[in-house]
């Protein structure tokens, strides 16, 4: 659980973003929600780490990777 002992190494300079594995979860709603009422500088990816992927951003570290467009079919 978040709480100012729990994130008393974090950086409150710095700004935070927020984000879930996908559209379906609401953890990264709750997340921001929590870091805002602790002073953090925060923004949500709507859509999660998935839509981000789909709209053909990459991502880093150990299992980065480089997306490509994906038609929404909307």
């Amino acid at each position: 659980m978040m709480s100012e002992e729990t994130t008393k190494s974090l950086d409150k300079e710095k700004f935070y973003i927020c984000y879930c594995d996908g559209i379906g979860c609401n953890a990264s709603t709750k997340g921001a929600l929590k870091m805002v009422q602790l002073g953090f500088q925060v923004k949500e990816l709507i859509g999660g780490i998935e839509w981000w992927c789909r709209d053909g951003y990459s991502t880093e570290g150990k299992s980065g990777t480089l997306t490509k467009n994906i038609e929404c079919g909307c």
